[in-house]
C-alpha cells in the first residue's frame, strides 16, 4: 500500500489530477445524459416516485462499465494525440466520478432514496475494474479480449442467455415504495418544523397546506439548497427574471424561501378557485387528488411527470391530514 502511495504521489501532477478530474465530471455528465435517453431500455432514474425496476442486468452493465469504456476511449485519446502523461494514474478518473456521485447524493438530498449497498457495490466493482485495465493501458491491444479465447460460440450464446435472464429479474416493488414512503415522510416533517407556522398562517385549509407541501417537498427534490444557491448567484449577475427560492417561484425581484411560499400559495389557491371553476362545466372529477394534478399543471405549465410526481406526493402527505377531504369541498 506504501508504494502505491508512492508511485501515485512522485506520478502524478497538478496539471494531470486537474486534467483528471475534469474529465470525471464530464463523465458524470455524459452517463447521466445518455441514461435520460435510455429509459426505454431499462434505464432507473432516481425519482420520488417508486417504479418498478425490470433491467437489472442493464443498470449493472451500464453504471458499473460505462466508466471503464470512458477511461479506455480517454487513455486511447491523449495516447493519439501524444500526451502519454496523461495517463498516468488514469484509473482515478473512476474513482473521482463516483466521489462525484457520492458527493451530489449527499448534497441534493437524495441520501434516504438511494439503495447504498448497490450503489457501494456498484462503485466497488467499477473501481476494480478500472484499476485493471489501467494495468493495462501500456498495450492497449491487451485491453480487447484475444480472438481466440472467444472462439467457442457457445459461451457466447451462454453470457447472452444469462444476461437476459438476469434483465427480466424484478427488485422488490414495495422496497422501493417503502423508501418513497421515508423520503416523503422525511421531508414533510423537516419543512413543517422549518415552514409550518408560516403555512399555517397563510392557508385557510388543509388541503392548501398540503398541495404547497407537496409542491415544495418536489421542488427541493429538483433544486436542493446548493443548487438554489447557484440559481441565486446567476440571478444577482444577470438580472433576469429567475425562479427563485424553495417554491422556485418565477420572479424578477429578490425573494427569499419565505417570500417564495407566500406567493406560491397564492398560485395555488388562485389555481384550486379556477379548476372548481372549470369543472362544474366539464367532466372533471371533484376530489383532491384530481385537483392537485391540475394545479399542480398550472404551477408548472402541465408537465405531465412534474404532475405525476405532485399528485404522487400529494396522496402520501394526506394522510397527515384528517380534514383534507371535508375543508376541499368547502372551497368555493
Amino acid at each position: 500500500m506504501q508504494d502505491l502511495l508512492n508511485h501515485i504521489i512522485i506520478d502524478y501532477s497538478f496539471g494531470t489530477a486537474i486534467t483528471h478530474i475534469i474529465a470525471a465530471i464530464l463523465l458524470f455528465f455524459i452517463i447521466n445524459r445518455i441514461g435520460s435517453h435510455s429509459i426505454s431500455a431499462g434505464y432507473m432514474q432516481l425519482s420520488i416516485i417508486a417504479k418498478e425496476e425490470n433491467a437489472l442486468a442493464f443498470n449493472f452493465l451500464y453504471k458499473t462499465i460505462s466508466p471503464i469504456v470512458f477511461l479506455v476511449l480517454f487513455i486511447a485519446t491523449v495516447q493519439s494525440i501524444g500526451c502519454p502523461e496523461l495517463t498516468q494514474n488514469s484509473y482515478l478518473i473512476v474513482i473521482y466520478y463516483w466521489i462525484i456521485r457520492t458527493i451530489i447524493i449527499i448534497v441534493w438530498e437524495r441520501r434516504i432514496l438511494t439503495n447504498w449497498t448497490r450503489h457501494i457495490v456498484y462503485m466497488i466493482i467499477s473501481i476494480s475494474i478500472s484499476i485493471w485495465v489501467y494495468s493495462l493501458s501500456e498495450e492497449m491491444e491487451k485491453i480487447l479480449p484475444d480472438p481466440r479465447e472467444l472462439l467457442d460460440q457457445l459461451w457466447i450464446l451462454i453470457i447472452i442467455f444469462i444476461y437476459s435472464v438476469i434483465n427480466k429479474l424484478e427488485r422488490s416493488y414495495e422496497s422501493k415504495l417503502k423508501k418513497e414512503h421515508n423520503y416523503i415522510n422525511y421531508q414533510y416533517k423537516k419543512f413543517k418544523a422549518e415552514y409550518g407556522d408560516l403555512i399555517s398562517e397563510k392557508c385557510s385549509n388543509e388541503f392548501y397546506e398540503a398541495a404547497t407541501y407537496s409542491i415544495m417537498i418536489y421542488e427541493n427534490f429538483n433544486r436542493p439548497p446548493f443548487v438554489r444557491l447557484i440559481e441565486y448567484l446567476h440571478f444577482y449577475i444577470t438580472k433576469k427574471p429567475h425562479t427563485l427560492g424553495i417554491m422556485q417561484v418565477h420572479t424578477d425581484k429578490y425573494i427569499n424561501n419565505e417570500t417564495s411560499i407566500i406567493n406560491a400559495i397564492k398560485i395555488i389557491t388562485e389555481a384550486t378557485l379556477k379548476y372548481k371553476h372549470n369543472k362544474k362545466d366539464s367532466s372533471c372529477k371533484d376530489e383532491p387528488e384530481y385537483a392537485i394534478y391540475n394545479i399542480a399543471g398550472i404551477y408548472n405549465c402541465n408537465n405531465y411527470e412534474y404532475q405525476n410526481e405532485i399528485q404522487n406526493i400529494f396522496i402520501n402527505i394526506k394522510r397527515n391530514y384528517n380534514n383534507i377531504d371535508e375543508n376541499y369541498n368547502e372551497i368555493k
